[in-house]
């Protein structure tokens, strides 16, 4: 099936340093710099591997990679959005680059680490579209029960989340794509909660949630004063502290439903104009089988078993 063609971010920018282990990952080599570049399979840089399997799935145009410019300015195809921030500060730049050119409307954003099948790449855009209009799209990818299986990337930490139909939870690891109506949210609160989020990447969920609640808290009270002036409701402190931290507590209970988790979302992302607006549309956080989408490569072990030759 044809669809509709979205713009696409690849976030290609740079770890200044080794990302934290969790304890089963505590003898992995954790990769620091450009993975997009740094990271060659064959003879080629990862970001040329990605963005050629990313055309295959004729489902994103034009393609954006935001990252230090002097590493992607040559690219043999992709446009490249010069940034070299922190993570929320690079989704910034490459979200509001293509908003600028394109508009509101469905846009993409994808990890320059991953290697993506594009038989299950176009599997997963599929259930986008056949659910849409939504409001934001994010799988999540069924784990064996065995993390060995995963070899290399058996370390990953998993959640548990009960999917739509299912009797009980199932493992599953965070896809690196979403799909989203880039008018519908909060995208202050966003760049600054992605840039906690990666900074506290692989540690308990408990203690990411409370990381990011006390530094997120100001932000909040601040826009709930806005609200205040501009006679609305200030509800965005509320809305997001309780479906946050009883969305943590639920998952690190391992009896979060995949429902409870969307709902939780689409209160903490979704401008509460927008959901008034449009009451039927939806945050949807699907299970599907789409292991090349949460396989993203953070060790020099990973980069070695997709084919590296130099990490």
């Amino acid at each position: 099936m044809a669809y509709k063609s979205v713009p696409l971010v690849i976030l290609g920018g740079s770890d200044r340093r080794p990302a934290y282990m969790p304890p089963g990952g505590r003898s992995k080599h954790p990769l620091a710099g450009i993975k997009g570049v740094d990271v060659k399979i064959g003879d080629r840089p990862l970001i040329e591997l990605v963005i050629e399997r990313i055309r295959q799935v004729d489902a994103f145009d034009p393609i954006y990679v935001a990252g230090p410019g002097h590493a992607y300015r040559s690219l043999p195809d992709g446009i490249s959005v010069d940034t070299d921030g922190g993570f929320g500060r690079n989704i910034q730049v490459g979200v509001e680059t293509a908003r600028r050119l394109h508009g509101d409307g469905p846009l993409a954003i994808v990890t320059c680490d991953i290697v993506p099948d594009p038989i299950e790449m176009k599997t997963v855009v599929g259930d986008f579209w056949s659910h849409s209009p939504l409001d934001f799209f994010f799988p999540m990818i069924r784990a064996p029960r065995d993390p060995e299986r995963l070899g290399e990337s058996g370390w990953k930490p998993q959640y548990h989340v009960k999917p739509e139909g299912a009797a009980e939870p199932v493992p599953v690891l965070p896809g690196h794509l979403a799909m989203f109506d880039s008018a519908a949210l909060r995208w202050k609160f966003i760049y600054r909660l992605m840039d906690l989020g990666y900074r506290t990447r692989n540690r308990p969920i408990l203690y990411r949630n409370a990381y990011m609640a006390r530094r997120l808290l100001w932000i909040m009270l601040v826009q709930d004063f806005i609200h205040l002036l501009n006679l609305r409701l200030p509800t965005f402190t509320w809305d997001t502290l309780l479906s946050g931290t009883r969305a943590a507590r639920r998952l690190k209970e391992k009896v979060i439903q995949q429902s409870e988790l969307e709902l939780a979302l689409r209160r903490m992302f979704i401008k509460r104009r927008h959901r008034r607006r449009h009451p039927d549309r939806k945050v949807r956080m699907p299970v599907v089988d789409a292991m090349s989408l949460a396989r993203d490569i953070d060790t020099q072990e990973e980069a070695i078993a997709f084919g590296a030759v130099s990490a």
